[in-house]
């Protein structure tokens, strides 16, 4: 088994085993059936690091701090997110939507693939890719910290930070 492979599989154990902490312990943090978007109390925010029009939340750790960390990402209908990298391997499930994404190094449509509601899919540590939201997207995310930068653009133009 690959070391990504590793990774993801362990990251999947860990994911696994929060839900089920979360769904039989003392604090119901996703399970509660009170709001299947988001957990009671936390609020989505327009992170700096993506082109404008996008909402995030962290579910579960902190992507700075050692271990596990969960985010869930809306994604306004028509929405771009330009070629860019992680420094960790993410794990992504669509929880609505339809999510277009790909491998490549420069935007390009043709190479797109869809994922709907319930999909499922990992990009590896350092692979260049892209995404499209045909209809307004959630997604949850899971990779394992500590990272440095969350997100690093292929491109310098596109990353809003600057």
């Amino acid at each position: 088994m690959s070391k990504t492979n590793r990774v993801l599989a362990r990251m999947s154990a860990v994911a696994l085993a929060l839900l089920a902490a979360t769904a039989f312990g003392d604090q119901q943090l996703l399970m509660d059936g009170t709001d299947t978007i988001a957990a009671p109390g936390l609020q989505w925010t327009a992170p700096k690091s993506i082109p404008p029009g996008a909402q995030m939340v962290l579910l579960y750790g902190s992507p700075d701090k050692p271990g596990p960390y969960i985010v869930r990402v809306k994604l306004p209908v028509g929405y771009k997110l330009p070629p860019h990298r992680h420094a960790d391997a993410r794990a992504v499930t669509v929880l609505q939507g339809n999510y277009w994404s790909a491998v490549g190094d420069s935007f390009d449509q043709s190479k797109l693939k869809k994922f709907g509601p319930r999909d499922h899919y990992t990009t590896a540590a350092g692979v260049s890719h892209f995404a499209w939201a045909e209809t307004d997207v959630i997604i949850q995310e899971m990779g394992m910290g500590p990272v440095a930068t969350l997100i690093e653009y292929v491109n310098s133009a596109d990353d809003p930070r600057k």
